[in-house]
């Protein structure tokens, strides 16, 4: 009896002994896991801090599995969506790009650092759109310059696309090209074939002014004859090509369809009106002497 009573108790301490280790295990697996997350998430925002984000998304990814946290899930998605709108960047496609980062810069728990660096590129990428549309726009004009017979304009204004900051970058370089490529293609003006021209025509002279200048030629100070030779300075300042390029955007933007019949010299005169009146904006009304 007392031998069966020492067993029922042997195995009794063995079965409590076994639980305890149980318990203890389970608790040491737990404090692991804890451990190795946030080693995990310290990588990770390490390599966010050092520009890594392919990197920063793996190390995020690995404290997701072990331990599923929202910080560590969004912030593996912010990472995910950066370097997904890097690879858009670069393959031109920027209205993507700027959908993901607007799910970075959305993330409710992510990473504030990436949050801020995504903030900070979408505004690259509208500064970027913004200057491809106004290049577009330039080459655009440029052709109707060409098909009216205006080479030396559509030269000038090709050259300014193509001497543009950063044109020949990733972000631009397309445009480079068809702006060059149209550029070479501009035909030469002939001096001696112009005044043969003008000597055939003389006798048609008045009528043809008269036509040209009643032909929407309203708001092109070519027309009534001011030709006066501006300085290309205002304020102190130097009025560069991309200042005269900026102002011909203006009067696009305004509706003036006359544009590409202004030369430099209409806008110079133009942007110191402007600025005399204290207005950064020109107007038609602008390029008028006074």
């Amino acid at each position: 009896m007392k031998k069966a009573l020492l067993l029922l108790t042997t195995g009794f301490a063995l079965v409590l002994a076994g639980c305890g280790n149980s318990s203890s295990s389970s608790s040491n697996n737990t404090n692991n896991n804890d451990s190795k997350y946030k080693t995990e998430m310290t990588k990770g925002n390490n390599a966010v801090d050092n520009g890594k984000y392919a990197k920063a998304s793996d190390h995020f990814e690995a404290a997701t599995k072990l331990k599923k946290t929202d910080k560590a899930s969004d912030s593996e998605k912010q990472a995910d969506n950066i370097v997904k709108a890097k690879n858009l960047m670069n393959q031109r496609k920027f209205a993507s790009a700027k959908k993901s980062l607007n799910t970075v810069i959305d993330q409710d728990n992510g990473n504030k650092k990436m949050t801020t660096y995504a903030k900070k590129l979408k505004k690259q990428v509208v500064k970027i759109q913004k200057n491809r549309n106004n290049y577009k726009l330039d080459i655009k004009n440029a052709k109707a310059m060409i098909k009216a017979g205006n080479g030396d304009q559509a030269k000038s204004l090709l050259e300014q696309v193509t001497k543009a900051k950063g044109i020949k970058g990733k972000y631009y370089s397309d445009i480079y090209t068809q702006a060059k490529t149209l550029l070479e293609s501009v035909p030469e003006t002939s001096t001696n074939d112009t005044t043969t021209t003008d000597t055939n025509n003389s006798s048609n002279d008045t009528n043809t002014d008269t036509t040209t200048s009643s032909d929407d030629q309203s708001d092109n100070p070519a027309a009534n004859g001011d030709f006066d030779v501006e300085k290309r300075e205002v304020g102190g300042k130097e009025i560069t090509d991309q200042d005269i390029a900026n102002a011909r955007q203006q009067l696009t933007d305004q509706g003036v369809k006359t544009v590409g019949a202004w030369s430099d010299n209409d806008i110079i005169r133009a942007i110191k009106n402007a600025h005399a009146d204290g207005r950064t904006t020109i107007q038609p009304s602008d390029a008028k002497v006074r």
